[in-house]
């Protein structure tokens, strides 16, 4: 008897909570929406969320501002997404960065796995090997040749310790027996002026800042970190297509939501979001100008599998590099 009467009551319960979340969808959105954006105004994610939010809010009829919360490899904007509340009122988009924390920082005032929800993604974008000119190498495979011949003579940099641009080129080195010496910036921009001023004779970076030294001459392109070449820079080969051990490595941009956000609400941005990734001015004039791609994510589950999914490719490298923040 007991057993059945708590068996109603928790069904009762579940029915409610689906009608006050569709209840939610429906009138959704009642106001302007939030979406944190966890670097600095004018960076390549500032500038890949601004397009998006602006064209979510035209086909929304909607409002949708952003709200920059840098600091901490994203984490702070990060913890601030996953404090809010779980109404669709607040958004993070963020990239690679978060689950990169989750393997490197030890003491993070949240947990990305049960306090955010990747359900949707937007953009995605490779990796840039580049070397000052000054170096004397012209392909990968003579980088690696100097590389290994004098251990530590090397200098690459980073947007900081345990940021994407630490880890992919941890993985090049792992794949190729590599000993190089790690310099970390605070942003991409100091990594260029350093590269161009030959304070460091290697680095990886995302088109965004490196291509229009790549176009000038300035960096000297050996690989792209994609398994295929890229339409902006078909020139520049893969890693996977040299004769080195190559590595497979694509940036990302995503949209999460505080854990716990009604399930139609959820369905709805992922829709709209996907409206965005599949439009062609999107793509063309606005990607394809950063030497960025789209990357639609079918479902909000695929999303959520997707995070997953590369958070366990990446942990085996971050472990091996001994990679730790704090």
């Amino acid at each position: 008897m007991r057993t059945r009467m708590l068996a109603s009551i928790l069904s009762a319960v579940a029915l409610s909570i689906a009608f006050v979340g569709l209840a939610a969808a429906q009138g959704y959105p009642a106001k302007p929406i939030k979406v944190i954006v966890p670097v600095a105004a004018g960076s390549g994610l500032d500038v890949v969320a601004r397009f998006a939010t602006e064209k979510m809010s035209q086909n929304m009829g909607a409002t949708l501002y952003i709200e920059n919360l840098p600091g901490a490899n994203s984490n702070v904007g990060a913890a601030a997404a996953a404090r809010a509340a779980p109404d669709g009122y607040t958004l993070l988009i963020a990239t690679e960065a978060l689950p990169l924390s989750r393997l490197t920082y030890t003491k993070l005032t949240y947990d990305l796995m049960r306090d955010l929800e990747l359900f949707g993604t937007l953009a995605k974008g490779v990796f840039i090997l580049c070397v000052n000119p000054s170096l004397p190498a012209q392909t990968v495979e003579e980088f690696v040749q100097l590389a290994r011949a004098k251990p530590g003579s090397i200098a690459y940099g980073t947007s900081g310790s345990g940021s994407p641009h630490h880890v992919v080129m941890e993985m090049f080195a792992q794949a190729n027996g590599l000993n190089m010496l790690h310099v970390p910036y605070k942003g991409s921009g100091d990594t260029v002026a350093a590269l161009l001023g030959g304070t460091l004779q290697a680095a990886m970076g995302l088109p965004s800042s490196f291509a229009p030294h790549v176009r000038s001459g300035k960096f000297r392109a050996l690989a792209v970190t994609s398994a295929k070449r890229v339409p902006a820079f078909s020139e520049i080969p893969t890693l996977m297509e040299r004769a080195v051990n190559g590595v497979e490595y694509e940036s990302w941009y995503g949209m999460f939501a505080p854990a716990g956000t009604p399930r139609p609400v959820i369905e709805r941005l992922h829709a709209e979001l996907s409206k965005v990734v599949r439009d062609k001015t999107y793509v063309e004039e606005r990607l394809g100008k950063i030497g960025l791609e789209a990357f639609d994510s079918p479902t909000p589950a695929a999303a959520s599998a997707f995070l997953r999914s590369f958070s366990d490719r990446i942990a085996p490298v971050v472990k091996k590099a001994g990679i730790k923040v704090d």
